[in-house]
């Protein structure tokens, strides 16, 4: 199956993930796994509201 992501992000994504498998600082990876957390929940509201829109529903 081919990867849904383009060449682009899946450059970005492995040049980051290099960055992560480098980092030794646990304080500072903490914070990366916040940061993902959040962007990935403002991802789903995000994506739950536009679905909605969509159909005409009202977002939960």
């Amino acid at each position: 199956m081919n990867d849904p992501l383009s060449l682009s992000r899946q450059f970005s994504m492995a040049v980051h993930a290099r960055a992560i498998d480098n980092c030794d600082d646990v304080e500072e990876l903490r914070q990366v796994a916040k940061t993902l957390l959040r962007a990935w929940q403002l991802q789903a509201a995000f994506t739950a509201d536009y679905g909605a829109q969509l159909l005409n529903m009202k977002p939960r």
